[in-house]
């Protein structure tokens, strides 16, 4: 491999949780370390009830949003999680700058402490907003940490915020390489294709 894979991931979105347990299995697969990045979106929104008047646009963004919810239920039961709610509103934005502190001081950590996050907020009901259960996922001296979260750690998510979504990571999970965005866990196949040197597209 001659270039490292970007993952970005948003820890209020559903999608990326369900794409942590097999990226990281990939990274273990490759015996490499992806460069994990925290993308700030908005909730899921959840599916419109379909009213009598409604044109067709507004039915079909209905009818597609019901069905990423049946589809997020049951990738979830596959892999034996109950995802409770897919639309619940989470206070990401300290859990985010720790992953780009860990981006910056532990990298190789990363993709363990996004694991932990996605954990604590969706699986077992835990406040992610709190500084405890963060440095607890951090897992290091959290000094250092809760300085750089209170003066510069701001202003570099943001910044981070602007590079992902200038290279084109509008969604979650998002997978760069090679100058090209891949969003959706779908894309495993083709990122793992492109990481080992092949080319043309892997086989269904």
């Amino acid at each position: 491999m001659t270039e490292r894979v970007t993952v970005c991931v948003a820890f209020n979105n559903p999608h990326a949780l369900l794409a942590v347990q097999p990226t990281r299995a990939l990274e273990a697969r490759l015996m490499t370390h992806f460069a994990w990045r925290p993308l700030v979106l908005p909730p899921l929104s959840p599916p419109k009830p379909i009213a009598v008047g409604d044109d067709r646009g507004a039915r079909h963004r209905s009818i597609r949003a019901a069905y990423f919810e049946r589809d997020l239920a049951r990738y979830a039961r596959a892999r034996g999680l109950e995802l409770g709610d897919p639309y619940r509103a989470l206070d990401t934005a300290l859990a985010s700058l720790g992953l780009l502190w860990l981006g910056r001081e532990s990298a190789e950590r990363a993709g363990e402490y996004a694991a932990r996050i996605f954990e604590l907020a969706w699986l077992r009901g835990a406040d992610v907003a709190s500084a405890a259960v963060v440095e607890s996922a951090l897992g290091v001296e959290p000094r250092r940490f809760r300085e750089w979260a209170a003066k510069e750690g701001p202003r570099e998510l943001a910044g981070t915020q602007r590079e992902l979504a200038a290279a084109g990571a509008l969604g979650a999970p998002a997978y760069l390489l090679h100058g090209e965005v891949f969003i959706g866990r779908q894309h495993l196949p083709m990122v793992q294709w492109l990481l080992e040197g092949r080319t043309g597209a892997p086989p269904i």
